[in-house]
């Protein structure tokens, strides 16, 4: 009988290990699984952000170039009003 309880004891004692060993696997499988979602939905951000980012860098630039233009315009305007200035203050001249 004393024979039979220590091989009962080893047998719990195996149960019990292997019963850890599963327990402390699947938490890691969870954890493992956890980050790993939380890395997609992260690089899922980053690349909706990117995308608005780009979209706003195109904006800029488009906007950047209308005002370019509009600059041009008004220096012309600007331009052609001194020169009916000078024109017309140097017609007065004489």
């Amino acid at each position: 009988m004393d024979l039979e309880f220590k091989f009962d004891e080893l047998k719990y004692d195996i149960v019990k290990r292997i019963d850890k060993e599963l327990t402390d696997s699947q938490n890691a499988r969870e954890f493992v699984s956890q980050k790993y979602d939380e890395l997609c939905n992260k690089i899922k951000h980053l690349t909706e952000l990117d995308a608005t980012v780009t979209g706003f860098r195109s904006d800029v630039k488009t906007i950047e170039k209308q005002l370019t233009e509009l600059s041009n315009r008004i220096d012309k305007i600007e331009k052609k009003m001194i020169s009916r200035d000078s024109s017309i203050t140097a017609s007065n001249l004489f």
